[in-house]
């Protein structure tokens, strides 16, 4: 996989920043692998479902681009980090659990009770 940035809305040339309340998400993934489809595909089937037209995802693969995992201090992959708005939210593993994840990124808050699955855990 090569980064490949997924727009809400689309359009040609220079984008315009970002208004306030869009999702800015950068999906670091190791190739493609089971995991790293699998996260691509669930990020992108939750921010569709649930942030349609207030989000931009960037999918970054560490292997072709380790410079980008090594600056953003990226341990583990696949990782969804949100960098808009603030605070800054990491959510390490398939991102199949959607409550967790949803939560993590301030989308949706509620039915969110207990402790992560193992395929997924949630980093300030």
């Amino acid at each position: 996989m090569n980064a490949l940035p997924v727009e809400a809305g689309g359009g040609g040339g220079a984008p315009p920043p970002p208004p306030t309340d869009m999702l800015v998400l950068r999906l670091y993934v190791t190739g493609n692998t089971l995991r790293s489809t699998r996260a691509v595909d669930n990020a992108r089937r939750l921010l569709e479902t649930h942030a349609a037209g207030r989000f931009e995802l960037e999918v970054i693969d560490i292997y072709l681009h380790p410079e980008a995992a090594i600056a953003a201090q990226i341990i583990a992959a696949p990782t969804l980090v949100k960098l808009r708005p603030g605070p800054l939210r990491r959510v390490i593993g398939d991102l199949s659990d959607s409550n967790k994840v949803l939560a993590a990124l301030g989308v949706m808050v509620s039915n969110v009770a207990g402790s992560a699955p193992s395929g997924v855990s949630i980093k300030p």
